[in-house]
């Protein structure tokens, strides 16, 4: 129960950052505000290192840089959707969220992992969802919708090259060169239309950036103690989290059709963390032989 609680904190951190990300986004660029959060996150990976005493070398270069490229993507697509008013913010936490069903359309081809046959249907339950988040207002969300459906899109094949990177790397070491990359990414990015925040923008970029970092804390600590599957169901949570925060704070209200998207698209990622019919039965064969 305790990595279920965790997991939790880091869905109610990862809502702060979306909810601060917008907030943020109407005194700062969206891109000054995602350096502050890779900044943060980046002081995080060195403080566990030094409390574990672990190493911040990577050695596998060439796994870590793909998963650091791909990750500064999708954090490109995240931080630019949650910033746009052209689509609401839990809405664009709801198309980030696809990302395991694109880590399980591609696990196939690039982990060799098989992928149960209900896929077909989680994804066609998931495109359906995306359709209903942006039918109301297509015209002026679509490309922003676009944008953070891209955005999970990189997020999986991070997640897919940090599998493949394995254990062999310490996670603050993997964690610290993204951020790093990231943080000097979105600070180039931002150069051009730099602004020095003030008083309000500034308590905006530190929410985003403990937000953040608390989930990234909270989300590893979640995956030591406790099994993968159920953690990951509840990362839907941060979508929940992100519509009750935003509801008091904005004006947009989700219309029937966006609660029924994100209802399926939720309902998506919970299918895929369940594991196939036969590995719950011997699951469940092995919990009455115990009990």
């Amino acid at each position: 129960m305790a990595g279920l609680a965790w997991m939790t904190v880091a869905q109610l951190c990862f809502a702060v950052m979306n909810v601060c990300t917008r907030l943020g986004a109407a005194h700062l660029p969206w891109s000054e505000i995602a350096a502050i959060r890779f900044l943060i996150g980046g002081l995080i990976a060195i403080g566990l290192a030094s409390f574990r005493g672990v190493s911040l070398r990577v050695t596998d270069q060439r796994g870590t840089w793909r998963r650091t490229i791909y990750g500064t993507l999708a954090a490109i697509g995240s931080f630019y959707s949650l910033s746009s008013p052209s689509i609401a913010v839990g809405d664009a936490a709801t198309l980030g969220a696809t990302a395991p069903i694109f880590v399980a359309l591609f696990s196939g081809r690039l982990l060799g992992e098989r992928v149960g046959r209900h896929l077909w249907l989680v994804v066609a339950m998931a495109f359906l969802g995306i359709v209903l988040l942006v039918r109301p207002s297509f015209h002026s969300a679509s490309p922003v919708a676009a944008v953070a459906t891209a955005g999970a899109l990189f997020y999986a094949l991070a997640m897919i090259w940090l599998r493949k990177i394995g254990p062999s790397e310490s996670h603050e070491a993997v964690v610290l060169h993204f951020s790093l990359f990231a943080m000097v990414t979105m600070v180039m990015i931002a150069l051009p239309q730099w602004e020095w925040p003030d008083q309000k923008g500034g308590l905006y970029l530190i929410g985003a950036g403990l937000g953040g970092g608390g989930a990234q804390l909270a989300m590893t600590r979640a995956y030591s103690l406790q099994r993968a599957a159920p953690v990951t169901a509840m990362s839907n949570l941060g979508i929940v989290f992100t519509y009750l925060l935003a509801l008091p704070l904005f004006a947009d209200r989700p219309t029937g059709w966006q609660l029924a998207g994100s209802l399926l698209v939720i309902a998506a990622t919970i299918l895929l963390t369940r594991p196939p019919p036969e590995i719950r039965a011997r699951l469940r064969r092995r919990y009455l032989f115990t009990s």
